[in-house]
């Protein structure tokens, strides 16, 4: 019976962090973490929490026990010390009230997860998961509990206490170990999905970013009626850079242009690195007026920004540029619209800006 029941805590668990986390990275991973998402996973861990508990198996005569702890302490890690307080609530009030009803025994096991709160929020609260913040935690958490049962409970089953006592401490090493396994996956797949949409070399977005990037604005703009200019920019002569000083040279310069894009425009805009010296901004909230300004003060610090090469010395240079405004261009000639400007911007004479016409 004992074993039983705790390899079913132990399935449980397993199942609650593979399922709870891969959620948590298809729903919760892209908003920024709140209050109230904080309080939602406080609240999801609290009710884990008490699943446990209906497995539970007796050590004395009114005393059971469980891997109820766990999820106070997945709870501190995860979400800080507003999950923490949530889950530990949930549980201790539930085992207080609702579990074989209200006793002295019941009160023992709410004040156990009260304390294993305190250990939790000295430990973990900083929110980073580590070995050395957890096994602390876990130690103090299990000794607590062994405290409890022979201190305060007077449960003289050594032999219970002890099996509890090491398949929890296990139990809370897989718990760190999956969770442990289960972030650095989500970072690695985020990462990958990083690189199909980066430039190798600018680290900016790339064509394959633009193209779904490019479908979002416009539905965002038809959404709320805001407009959006794309920005077409190619630097001036950049050939007889790569041909003059070498392609080593012509990558340095094109990682300082990068910069100077970054520099000139907002974090909302999206800065694209189309191929060679081809560059593509999708200009937030920006109107066909609004362009020229945004556009001139781009042309001015690309003209009066110095870039070094590799080898000692600096270069001058010039971009040109074409723009088109959405929706005063309409979505399948917008592409078409700002290279043309552009085309327009280098047949003039180069180093301007050049807006569609419509």
């Amino acid at each position: 019976m004992m074993l039983h029941s705790l390899l079913s805590n132990f399935a449980l668990l397993t199942a609650f962090i593979y399922f709870g986390y891969m959620i948590q990275c298809r729903f919760l991973s892209k908003k920024q973490s709140t209050p109230w998402t904080r309080a939602f996973l406080g609240l999801m861990l609290g009710l884990f929490g008490v699943v446990l508990m209906y497995y539970t198996f007796p050590i004395g005569a009114q005393t059971v026990a469980d891997f109820r702890q766990l999820p106070v302490l997945i709870a501190v890690s995860a979400g800080g010390g507003i999950s923490g307080g949530i889950s530990a609530l949930i549980i201790a009030v539930y085992r207080l009230f609702f579990l074989h009803g209200f006793s002295f025994h019941s009160m023992a096991g709410a004040v156990n997860v009260l304390i294993t709160l305190v250990i939790a929020l000295f430990f973990l609260r900083a929110r980073k998961l580590s070995l050395k913040r957890w096994l602390p935690a876990l130690m103090l958490s299990a000794a607590n509990t062994m405290v409890l049962f022979l201190l305060v409970l007077n449960i003289s089953s050594w032999a219970a206490i002890v099996m509890y006592t090491l398949l929890f401490i296990v139990a809370g090493m897989f718990t760190y170990l999956m969770l442990q396994h289960l972030r650095e996956a989500d970072e690695s797949v985020k990462m990958m999905r990083e690189a199909a949409t980066r430039d190798f070399l600018t680290r900016l977005y790339n064509s394959r970013a633009f193209e779904a990037m490019m479908a979002q604005k416009i539905a965002s703009s038809n959404r709320n009626g805001a407009p959006f200019t794309l920005l077409f920019v190619d630097i001036d002569f950049f050939k007889q850079v790569n041909d003059s000083y070498g392609h080593s040279a012509g990558d340095a310069v094109l990682l300082q242009f990068a910069d100077v894009l970054r520099d000139t425009f907002r974090p909302g805009d999206h800065i694209f690195r189309k191929g060679g010296e081809e560059f593509v901004i999708l200009v937030d909230q920006c109107d066909a007026e609004q362009i020229e300004k945004i556009g001139e003060r781009l042309r001015q610090n690309v003209e009066a920004h110095p870039f070094f090469l590799p080898g000692g010395g600096e270069l001058r240079l010039t971009i040109s540029a074409g723009s088109a405004t959405y929706p005063n261009v309409r979505q399948e000639e917008l592409i078409d619209k700002a290279d043309q400007a552009l085309y327009e911007a280098k047949q003039a004479g180069r180093n301007r800006l050049c807006r569609a016409i419509y």
